[in-house]
Order: structure tokens, then C-alpha cells, then sequence
């Protein structure tokens, strides 16, 4: 594996095929995993390295092209002695192995700095991603293009800056809704695990959890894409893609309650029970299940604005005509007795 696409795959510039080639070389061996964590280790060294100790450009070039020529066994360039540069190859063939093996460590570490310095820092001046995490609350912020973006509780979205601003692209996990500012020229795109979202300009909300991720189309259309799979979504239409299974489904996404986050609503226009129910399990961290079948197909047509649990359980039950009966940390709704 080439050094410099395990370089680009660090910093998230990887393309999807570059970033299945590493990931395919990683789960091959313990061995490939073991290098790679060793050269994430020297490569973060690296970074801290280069942006602690600012030095003179022209003594870190001439440090850095003595440290990759003694690296490959290259005859190094004139290198004038007043700079103070130190020779490592006066650590070789003398001395304790730990010290042969430091001597190794820091050309290493000073052929990654002058990588830094003089390759990956002109080009990214923002290497270090810029991260925006929700807390217990739903979380509104901007990115640098205009797209506002809402993270659910506990959501997290970053993206590196010099790079967003040429291709935009961002990495989440959690739920979020995204309203894309529109730009014909560079696509949105959403990383979520192993599935890419593509659009233009366009609003949708992701959710991902531990056994799916779910991407739902409000406004405009937006491509999702899963390994070799690809489909694409209108308005009311989303995308299912199982943990444990491969591929994507595709299907019509018949309610607004995914909004609720946003909103601080449940807008509820012949929704079943059982889906409503669904929402306030997540919502609300509870066990609440209809008695049978029958009653979990109940409709509801109303809207809860910033309720509490209780005033909608007590809501749902005077409309619908239902008792709530617990069993432990279980609420069980129930037709009421006559």
C-alpha cells in the first residue's frame, strides 16, 4: 500500500474506490492493520511536530531532503553547516539498538514533517477536521457554503475546511437534516458509514444507527449510493440500507414525524398507532407497545406541539379510547374495559 493514498485516506480526500482499496487492505492482515496504526501514529506526530515548532521553510526543506535521501539511501544535497542540520548517519552502526531504532523513528518522523511541511500544509492549511457535535439537544449550525445543517442529540458532522471549500463534502454519524445551499457546480456529499449521498441543492434528513441508515428526501432529489448499488429519491421517498444486509431499498416514505427534532412537533395525519408509537420509544428512551394488532393500526390525526410524554399519552387515550396498563418499565396501550 502507497504511502501517499494512506495519506489521502487519513485526511478523508480518498475516493470512494481509493477508500475501499485501503479499507480491502486492512482487513486482509493483522500485519497491514498493525503498519497502518504505526503510521497514523508517526503521521499525527508529524502534524503536532510541524505546527509546535515553526522553523525557518529553508532549513526544514534542506532538513527534509537530508532526511529522505539517508531514509532511501540517496547522496544527500549541499547542506550548509551553519543550519544546524543533524546528521543521523552518525547513529548507524554505533551504540545500543534503542538507539539505532530511534535514529530510525525520527527520519521517519522528519521525512512525514517534510511531507507536511511541503506537499500536504500548501495545499491544506486546515488539516485538523472541524467537528460540530449535538449534546442532550438538537444542534443548528451553518457550514461555509450556506447549507444549514440540524443535528439530533448526539449526532456528530465533520468536514476539513480547505477542503469543503473545493469539493463539498462532509462525514456524520447519528441523525441529522441537511438544507443544502444550492451550487450546480459542486455536489453535497454525505459520508455515513458505507453509503455516499450526492446532491446539488436539495433538503433530506439521515438517520444511522446500530442496525440501519435511513436517508429521507424532502426537497429536491438526491442520489445514495452502497458499494455497486445506486438508486435515486424524489420528495417523500427514502432509502433503507440494513446493517446486516447488502444493497439498498427503496420506498415511499408516508409521514412527517422524522422532522420531529427540528420541529418540536408530531404532526400526525391518519398515522397509526404503532408508528407513533415507534417515535416516542426513540424520542422519549421508553417501551411503550399497542395491546395487539388491531390497536396498533388505530389512526391518529392530530399535532403535538412540544408536549410532554404524559399529556400525549393522555391525549392519545382519551381519543382513541384506550387504558394504559404498566408492566414494569413497559406501557401497554389497551382498549378501555366496559
Amino acid at each position: 500500500m502507497k504511502d501517499e493514498l494512506l495519506i489521502k485516506f487519513l485526511l478523508k480526500e480518498a475516493s470512494p474506490e481509493e477508500d475501499q482499496d485501503v479499507q480491502a487492505w486492512l482487513a486482509e492482515d493483522q500485519a497491514n492493520r498493525k503498519k497502518f496504526e504505526q503510521f497514523k501514529l508517526i503521521w499525527d506526530s508529524s502534524k503536532q511536530l510541524a505546527l509546535q515548532q515553526p522553523m525557518d521553510e529553508d532549513i526544514a526543506w534542506k532538513r527534509f531532503q537530508l532526511l529522505r535521501d539517508q531514509r532511501f539511501e540517496r547522496p544527500p544535497e549541499d547542506v550548509d553547516e551553519g543550519d544546524s542540520i543533524p546528521h543521523l548517519k552518525e547513529y548507524q552502526g554505533k551504540g545500543t539498538g534503542w538507539l539505532r531504532v530511534a535514529a530510525s523513528i525520527l527520519a521517519v518522523m522528519g521525512l512525514m514533517t517534510g511531507i507536511y511541511l511541503y506537499i500536504i500544509a500548501p495545499k491544506h492549511p486546515y488539516l485538523h477536521s472541524i467537528e460540530v457535535t449535538a449534546n442532550e439537544t438538537p444542534l443548528t449550525d451553518t457550514l461555509p457554503d450556506g447549507t444549514v445543517v440540524t443535528l439530533n442529540s448526539h449526532a456528530k458532522l465533520s468536514y476539513t475546511e480547505d477542503l469543503f471549500n473545493g469539493q463539498r463534502k462532509v462525514h456524520m454519524s447519528g441523525e441529522a437534516f441537511f438544507d443544502v445551499a444550492s451550487d450546480k457546480k459542486r455536489p453535497f456529499n454525505v459520508a455515513v458509514k458505507d453509503l455516499t449521498i450526492n446532491v446539488l441543492g436539495t433538503s433530506f434528513n439521515v438517520k444511522s444507527n446500530r442496525k440501519l441508515t435511513e436517508v429521507i428526501v424532502e426537497t429536491g432529489a438526491v442520489q445514495v449510493s452502497r458499494e455497486d448499488v445506486i438508486i435515486k429519491l424524489k420528495p417523500d421517498e427514502k432509502a433503507i440500507a440494513m446493517v446486516e444486509q447488502k444493497g439498498l431499498k427503496q420506498e415511499k416514505q408516508h409521514d412527517k414525524l422524522y422532522d420531529y427534532y427540528r420541529s418540536r412537533m408530531f404532526k400526525l395525519d391518519g398515522t397509526p398507532l404503532w408508528r407513533f408509537v415507534e417515535v416516542l420509544n426513540e424520542v422519549y428512551q421508553v417501551r411503550i407497545v399497542p395491546e395487539n394488532i388491531a390497536t396498533g393500526n388505530l389512526p391518529i390525526t392530530t399535532t403535538f406541539d412540544n408536549d410532554s410524554l404524559p399529556g400525549i399519552l393522555h391525549t392519545l387515550c382519551k381519543t382513541l379510547r384506550l387504558e394504559m396498563e404498566k408492566n414494569g418499565k413497559t406501557i401497554i396501550l389497551k382498549k378501555e374495559t366496559l
